[in-house]
């Protein structure tokens, strides 16, 4: 075998060692902070070991070959509710749309942004590492949207919220993870339902913060979200994806459900396949998702979301 053969073979091996090790940590992500670390790679995953496959093929690696595609059929197998299109709702259902990204602070094209948000309509938008020079920026979409909560400055508040209905801010906190991250919550009516609307801004997982960080701040916030009655949305950057371990953990203590779709929404720089969708949003039964969809970079190392969703329920409103 030549030395550029066995150069391949090894990183093929390399290759299909690390899906295996992505798939053992989303089995596993509930045991440990870091097999849930780990488990945040299932998208990249499948690509990853499809093309680990791919090559094997080519070379007559045939072992090889059929442990990557058997790896690669259920990285995909495992992803697929979590990538799909939200099932069908019933069209007389009342419907409003949402925007939410990270705009990021060092953000060079806000006027292309505040044109993105003009032409996405959304009935509530959601801004997250908000900054004072992104902030003023923004300000000529009062004239679009007549309701704002901006809590930055108060504390590590990071996050401004435009609306076309009422919005009444009922709280402004902090996690008790080490950056002190935000969780705000406020009262609108979105689809003719009142609603409690909670935005966060979560910390980094491990090695960026302590191994424990994330965990222990999706237990409080799922409390948080879980304490009032009625409809509820939950948005933000949760910095994780949406089959680990932290947001289920917030799914399950708030009793709300995870936006499923394709496309990945970090880094930006990657092929959408290779992105990890950690700008996620979530809602409490009585809403249910219509689509999500992944808006082109601008200037951010997040992508915007947009989503539609459904009021299908309006006993579930408060």
């Amino acid at each position: 075998m030549s030395l550029f053969n066995r150069f391949l073979r090894a990183g093929v091996i390399a290759a299909l060692g690390w899906t295996l090790c992505v798939l053992s940590g989303v089995a596993g992500a509930s045991l440990h902070w870091s097999f849930d670390l780990a488990a945040q790679f299932l998208l990249p995953a499948t690509v990853v070991g499809a093309t680990a496959a791919v090559v094997a093929l080519i070379c007559g690696w045939v072992r090889i070959a059929g442990v990557a595609v058997i790896a690669t059929v259920v990285a995909f197998v495992v992803a697929m509710p979590w990538v799909a299109t939200p099932a069908p709702v019933p069209r007389e259902a009342t419907r409003f749309t949402l925007l939410l990204f990270n705009v990021w602070f060092n953000n060079g094209r806000l006027e292309d942004v505040r044109r993105m948000v003009e032409r996405s309509n959304a009935d509530v938008v959601v801004l997250v590492e908000i900054t004072p020079r992104i902030r003023d920026a923004m300000q000529s979409l009062n004239k679009t949207y007549p309701y704002k909560f901006d809590c930055t400055g108060a504390g590590r508040c990071d996050i401004m919220i435009f609306s076309r209905s009422r919005l009444l801010p009922r709280e402004i906190k902090e996690t008790s993870d080490p950056d002190r991250s935000p969780l705000v919550s406020a009262e609108t009516d979105l689809g003719g339902c009142a609603l409690t609307l909670f935005a966060t801004h979560m910390t980094r997982p491990f090695p960026n913060r302590p191994y424990w960080a994330q965990r222990a701040q999706a237990e409080e916030i799922g409390s948080d979200v879980a304490a009032p009655s009625g409809a509820k949305l939950v948005v933000g950057d949760f910095n994780a994806a949406p089959w680990g371990y932290v947001m289920q953990t917030i799914a399950k203590r708030g009793g709300v459900n995870v936006l499923t779709g394709a496309g990945g929404t970090w880094p930006s720089t990657l092929p959408p396949q290779l992105r990890i969708p950690i700008d996620n949003v979530l809602a409490s039964p009585g809403l249910s998702f219509v689509s999500r969809q992944v808006l082109p970079k601008l200037g951010s190392d997040h992508l915007p979301v947009l989503a539609e969703i459904a009021v299908t329920d309006h006993s579930a409103c408060r």
